[in-house]
């Protein structure tokens, strides 16, 4: 299955996304951020389901591309997921 996992990222949970606005932001909460793009995204979620069952994933169109986004708050999940799809 070919995978693309775009804009993987670490929140804190503390740091605001943007410190100098003038309308200050709540942090999002702690843990890594990502977009997935999936051939066969039946494959990809029951993986996630199995291996990272207290992710956030959310299936979604990105211009009309099927993506998933991917919110993990727990480390031994995130470091299954990076070395599984990236």
């Amino acid at each position: 299955m070919k995978t693309s996992v775009q804009h993987w990222r670490f929140e804190d949970g503390i740091t605001c996304p943007n410190p100098d606005s003038q309308h200050p932001m709540e942090p999002p909460p702690r843990g890594w951020y990502c977009w997935v793009y999936a051939d066969d995204s039946m494959e990809f979620k029951e993986w996630m389901i199995r291996m990272c069952p207290t992710a956030d994933c959310t299936h979604r169109f990105n211009s009309g591309n099927p993506m998933t986004t991917v919110y993990i708050s727990d480390d031994k999940e995130a470091t299954l997921f990076q070395l599984r799809w990236m």
